[in-house]
């Protein structure tokens, strides 16, 4: 049934879905269970409960965890879904009061396999895994865990786009749905706004003490809280930047370097030579097209030249460098205190008595859709790393005045998502409408666009031409199509009945995007 409904819902058929929600067949895990029956439906009317929790820690989520284990009845399962492996590996540190049942790409195709078919036939109690997992079949009344939906990896990168917080909704009349995070989404905040959801905050462990706050107007360096954070434990530095260095100028007319091709010229590391974004020429001696100088200036450090500097700032302290090839998922055994420079997404689980969160400023003010909101959960997701201590110190890369610093002051992550939604409301932006995108040849899209004008369905449609032409996609053009919320069953039939009529002409399919991430 949930296939259908997602179909539905996306303007897809069934393989489409099908291909994300069974694991592949491994033949010879099949053959254990042979002959067995898969355990009927029970026709019970289901007791359910819909609500989210506002954590303030990291040992929230497994002690949430273990309260919905020990309050399950004999029938009842529960399914814990997670952003990604990352984040199961850590919540397998802690002590957790049953097994789970693991359903990740990251283990082997057979154990994979294995896990779907053990949790289908023998009904485990706890099933533990990330996006594709939301379609696991359940005993009916059992419980549907999902943590940080609003996570770019709850979406699907491939068509139909669905992601697992809408999966669940579609499920919600069978099963009961428990969202965590420290920042929830704004489609979640919608929810219990209209009282759909029961809103819960956990509070802080023994009422204790705020931690100091510092902001980037607050008159104190972030090297100097790092190096008195470091006489007490361990620090954390958060950054959005990669690589080394991003970008390059000429130190005499300040003109940014690029090559022959038009790319932009970089340094991969400390010993390489520069070398073009585009079409990776390299260049061992630098000469200005504008002026011949012959000096260079970085205007865009990434975190291995900034670990290098902090490093010769801080000495006598070792430096770890967590990011996207290389993360490290604990520190918790280190017997030293040390500096942990991360990506966002890549911190590791410790303890930490000062957390600096850089490059707030440049995430916020970015055109994604979504990236006040995604620089929200990330403030208040490393807030709860700080250590329970009157000297646990935070340091934001903001003025003090920003919405979201004076959300961190008040500790109210659900007020200043509540701004949000009601800025999104009068703006007629998600949650309160659906989007599509369709993508083909520019001839196509323009003709789709006239034809579309006059349809009332639409609240607004945007047409881009020749949007990517540096990604491969020459002649090719987007048409954004967005719908009041309230008209959302005759919006995934406009794309049903799309794809139907382009089908019987003979056309050539559009691609199509429903509810994305970012547009």
């Amino acid at each position: 049934e949930i296939i259908d409904l997602t179909c539905q819902r996306y303007a897809c058929k069934p393989w489409d879905v099908i291909r994300s929600a069974i694991p592949a067949r491994v033949a010879a895990v099949e053959k254990e269970y042979l002959g067995l029956d898969i355990p009927k439906v029970v026709a019970i009317k289901p007791k359910l409960e819909h609500r989210v929790t506002i954590t303030k820690t990291l040992e929230s989520l497994p002690a949430i965890i273990n309260e919905i284990l020990r309050g399950l009845g004999e029938e009842q399962q529960l399914l814990v879904i997670v952003p990604d492996e990352r984040d199961i590996k850590q919540l397998l540190t802690f002590n957790l009061n049953a097994e789970p049942v693991l359903l990740t790409s990251d283990i082997s195709k057979s154990e994979r396999y294995a896990n779907y078919l053990k949790s289908r036939f023998q009904q485990s109690r706890f099933i533990l895994g990330t996006r594709g997992a939301i379609f696991t079949p359940l005993a009916i009344n059992s419980v549907i865990l999902i943590f940080n939906d609003g996570d770019e990896s709850m979406y699907e990168r491939r068509f139909p786009s669905w992601n697992v917080r809408d999966i669940a909704m579609l499920r919600s009349g069978e099963f009961s749905l428990h969202f965590v995070g420290a920042s929830p989404s704004l489609e979640i905040v919608r929810l219990v706004e209209l009282g759909w959801l029961k809103s819960k905050k956990i509070e802080n462990r023994s009422e204790q003490a705020r931690p100091i706050i510092h902001f980037s107007d607050s008159g104190v360096s972030d090297i100097a809280l790092m190096k008195a954070g470091l006489k007490r434990g361990n620090v954390l530095v958060v950054m959005a930047e990669t690589g080394y260095i991003n970008a390059i100028a000429c130190q005499k007319c300040r003109n940014q370097a690029r090559c022959e091709c038009g790319g932009k010229i970089y340094l991969p590391n400390q010993k390489s030579h520069l070398t073009c974004a585009i079409c990776q020429k390299i260049t061992k001696e630098f000469v200005c097209k504008w002026c011949d100088g012959k000096t260079v200036r970085s205007i865009a450090k990434g975190s291995s030249r900034i670990a290098d500097e902090i490093a010769k700032a801080v000495p006598g302290y070792r430096v770890l460098l967590s990011k996207g090839g290389s993360r490290i998922d604990t520190i918790s055994d280190l017997k030293e205190n040390v500096l942990v420079l991360a990506s966002y997404g890549c911190e590791p689980i410790g303890d930490y008595s000062t957390v600096i969160l850089r490059s707030l400023e440049n995430l916020s003010n970015r055109v994604n859709l979504r990236s006040l909101e995604l620089t929200r959960r990330l403030i208040f997701d490393n807030r709860t790393r700080l250590r329970s201590d009157k000297e646990s110190t935070m340091y934001l890369d903001l003025v003090s005045d920003n919405a979201l610093a004076q959300a961190l002051i008040r500790n109210d992550v659900y007020g200043n998502s509540v701004k949000e939604l009601a800025e999104r409301k009068d703006l007629n932006l998600p949650p309160f409408c659906r989007i599509g995108i369709l993508q083909g040849d520019t001839s196509a899209i323009r003709q789709l666009a006239r034809n579309l004008e006059e349809n009332d369905l639409f609240s607004a449609i945007a047409l881009q031409e020749n949007f990517d032409q540096a990604g491969g996609n020459k002649g090719k053009s987007r048409l954004v199509l967005r719908c009041e919320i309230s008209r959302s069953q005759e919006f995934s039939e406009f794309f049903r009945d799309l794809s139907r009529y382009r089908g019987i002409k003979g056309l050539a399919p559009l691609q199509l995007r429903m509810d994305p991430f970012s547009i």
